[in-house]
């Protein structure tokens, strides 16, 4: 059974790193880097070298996270949720967490399938998955007329098998093992002449180059699904540890070792409004927690946050092997650098 659903990226943990590792001044540049003036030293290099792989961690455990959609829905069609619901929130959104969502393009399509099972109330899944984020920005200096554009792209291949046992009517519990696959490509285009000077340094070291990386996921969880004649709710938490090794051309190799765990609570509600034969139109409706720790935590710009979803499903009693339902709605994300709703599009959602 195919199981597809959207997630949601954001581009605050994917600025553009060079100028912040060889200056350490602020993103948007107030005076000509100490860099082009002055010759690096071997120290200098080295806290560059550090400062460049730990932002290859934090790309690529941010992505482990932001590819698993029971953590983050992906919408279509993003807005500030202060504007619509007329309220004064900076942690439920604002016009800069708008603008940022903007920028990305992101695709996830994963597809789930249950092994023979031989053994009574157990069964085993595998689940297959194939992911792309996609990040474009503008990148302003104040001592330039122009600005300089980059990409960032991180193309993912996932593998996971899992062990589910129904302990009873309603609690059920399963342990998995993932396996990732990523790769990290940035392009830079040198508009403005500030760092013409030095491209050949950039080149293919922190601009413009690629890299790899192996992430392995165990992970653990418990749910308990109640149903009843006016629809179901369920209940889970679920418990994820990574790490991984990577390799490449970017930092002359040195991509460092991506971490991090995350933890997630969530409650759903299923409420069926019309049933027609096979046919059930429903009301749907979930709220999650999200704990998160290692590399993840920059990038996200908190330990925690929270998000909510609400919307309408049909299940179309077509394509049974395929589709379970579809439907639409709206997400809100709060407290997470990702603060802000979304217009989504549901698919096969359970």
């Amino acid at each position: 059974m195919p199981d597809s659903k959207s997630f949601y990226v954001t581009s605050k943990c994917w600025t553009l790193a060079v100028p912040l590792f060889l200056t350490a001044a602020p993103l948007v540049l107030t005076a000509v880097p100490l860099f082009l003036t002055v010759v690096p030293t071997t120290a200098n290099a080295n806290s560059v070298s550090n400062l460049f792989r730990k932002e290859l961690e934090q790309r690529f455990a941010t992505s482990v996270l932001l590819n698993d959609t029971d953590v983050f829905t992906f919408g279509i069609n993003n807005f500030d949720p202060n504007k619509v619901l007329s309220l004064d929130n900076e942690d439920i959104g604002s016009n800069d967490s708008v603008s940022r969502r903007q920028n990305i393009t992101s695709l996830s399509l994963p597809y789930t399938f249950e092994l023979p099972s031989y053994i009574e109330d157990n069964h085993q899944e595998v689940t297959l998955r194939l992911s792309a984020l996609r990040i474009e920005n503008d990148v302003e200096y104040a001592a330039a007329n122009k600005n300089d554009f980059q990409k960032e792209s991180v193309v993912s291949g996932y593998v996971e098998f899992a062990n589910v046992s129904q302990l009873d009517e309603y609690w059920s519990f399963s342990s998995a093992i993932g396996n990732h696959i990523s790769y990290y490509r940035n392009d830079y285009e040198y508009r403005a002449s500030l760092l013409k000077p030095i491209q050949d340094q950039l080149d293919g070291v922190y601009l413009n180059t690629d890299a790899w990386a192996y992430i392995i996921e165990p992970k653990i969880k418990l749910m308990y699904e109640d149903k009843n004649d006016w629809g179901k709710y369920k209940l889970s938490t679920s418990w994820h540890y990574f790490n991984g090794f990577g390799w490449g051309e970017a930092n002359n190799g040195d991509i460092g070792h991506p971490e991090g765990w995350y933890i997630a609570n969530e409650a759903k509600i299923f409420y069926d409004l019309v049933r027609w034969d096979k046919n059930i139109t429903s009301m749907y409706s979930s709220i999650r927690r999200i704990d998160i720790g290692g590399d993840t935590v920059a990038s996200m710009g908190t330990t925690s946050y929270y998000e909510g979803s609400v919307g309408w499903l049909l299940n179309p009693n077509l394509f049974n092997d395929w589709v379970d339902n579809v439907g639409i709605g709206f997400t809100i994300n709060y407290g997470s650098s990702l603060k802000g709703g979304s217009l989504v599009i549901f698919f096969n959602q359970d």
